[in-house]
């Protein structure tokens, strides 16, 4: 039964990765088609009047697809994120149940997650339980290949690129911005969000959180596609909708072991500050600490006091901290605006709420230990006051 079972998970398995191969290929041979016409189009715009299409130009535009080609677009890119999603989860259960319980934290990083082994959650004991589990990682495997291939052709990356439009920019063109569709761009952002809030596997999570391509998201530029959309009479609202769930998803993901997928630090002159530093150094050194003749050992030792503190007093007027920048934060403040929608507003101050209140457990967790070791010291003092009463 047990060979029965593995063998249609393999074939499972195996029809999962041709289709999402296929979809895959599609997508890309797709946006490198429509590359390649937005190429010819601006060429023709070059070639043109300037002065007529100047303000044209410098305007961002939606890419124009005929219907059947946005249409797969869609579908495409919804079939990849459930595609992945699903083989995923399904991996996860079945090494969790062939581990007898457990790896580690859950994707929310809310404790051990439980295998399926009846109403104990205990796996079985004896080889016949050592063969289960065993069975059980194996069939795991196939449905790894899924999620394996989706970071080997770095879907995650096109998916990104194409909703911000970098998939389309043109070096020879900088100031023509070309956008996709508003559902292309409206699913592409779903396809992230079904994949952060459906995965299961830590190093999953942490594999879609690490590579940076999710801050890039939050960067996403809503006020060009909002300038589009104005120009062509339509409406980004939706897009925007979606956009603030996305961020709401990504809340409910951060927590101590993901927060530093979150975090960024922005490079600063660091070099300017040391040679600064150096310079400041050599004129205090420079500095007369007067005549061995006239000054007398109390007045040497206070001159080079004075020194000490005047160093010290240098180097705590320019300190060295690194800047962060907390980038889910501060876009989700953008939204907290009396003018945008009620919902996108709510959904905003509640992913702001959740990430001061995360903030604050943080704290709080960190100074538990140092409060314990207060309290710590302050029972051993009392124990020798009593032992030397």
């Amino acid at each position: 039964t047990m060979t029965t079972t593995a063998t249609t998970a393999v074939e499972e398995a195996h029809l999962l990765l041709e289709e999402l191969r296929t979809v895959v290929t599609r997508l890309e041979d797709l946006a490198r088609r429509v590359r390649r016409a937005a190429s010819r189009d601006r060429e023709r715009d070059r070639d043109d009047d300037e002065n007529e299409h100047e303000n044209e130009n410098d305007s961002p535009r939606f890419l124009r697809l005929d219907e059947r080609d946005e249409g797969d677009a869609v579908e495409w890119l919804r079939r990849i994120a459930e595609l992945v999603a699903s083989s995923e989860r399904k991996a996860g259960r079945l090494s969790r149940r062939g581990r007898g319980g457990g790896e580690g934290r859950n994707g929310n990083g809310h404790g051990p997650e439980k295998g399926n082994y009846g109403n104990n959650d205990i796996p079985p004991e004896g080889e016949e339980g050592r063969r289960r589990r065993q069975h059980e990682e194996e069939m795991a495997l196939p449905y790894l290949s899924l999620f394996e291939f989706f970071c080997e052709k770095n879907v995650l990356a096109l998916v990104v690129n194409i909703v911000t439009g970098a998939a389309f920019a043109d070096d020879a063109s900088p100031s023509v911005r070309l956008l996709p569709p508003l559902s292309i761009a409206t699913q592409s952002i779903q396809s992230v969000s079904i994949l952060v809030q459906n995965v299961s596997r830590p190093t999953t999570l942490y594999y879609l959180l690490s590579n940076n391509r999710v801050n890039d998201l939050i960067d996403l530029p809503l006020r060009l596609y909002q300038r589009a959309a104005w120009r062509e009479g339509a409406e980004a609202g939706e897009l925007t909708t979606h956009f603030v769930s996305f961020l709401k998803s990504l809340a409910m993901r951060v927590n101590r072991e993901t927060l530093q997928f979150f975090l960024s630090f922005p490079r600063t002159n660091e070099k300017e500050e040391v040679e600064e530093e150096k310079e400041e150094k050599r004129d205090d050194d420079e500095k007369p600490l007067g005549d061995a003749d006239d000054v007398d050992g109390e007045t040497k030792k206070e001159a080079m006091k004075s020194k000490t503190v005047s160093e010290g007093t240098s180097t705590s007027r320019r300190p060295h901290r690194r800047i962060v920048e907390f980038p889910l934060y501060a876009r989700a403040l953008e939204f907290c605006a009396s003018e945008q929608d009620s919902f996108v507003r709510v959904t905003a101050m509640n992913v702001c709420m959740n990430l001061v209140r995360l903030a604050a457990r943080c704290e709080e967790d960190d100074a538990k230990p140092e409060r314990d070791n207060n309290h710590r010291d302050v029972d051993d003092v009392r124990h020798r006051d009593i032992d030397d009463g």
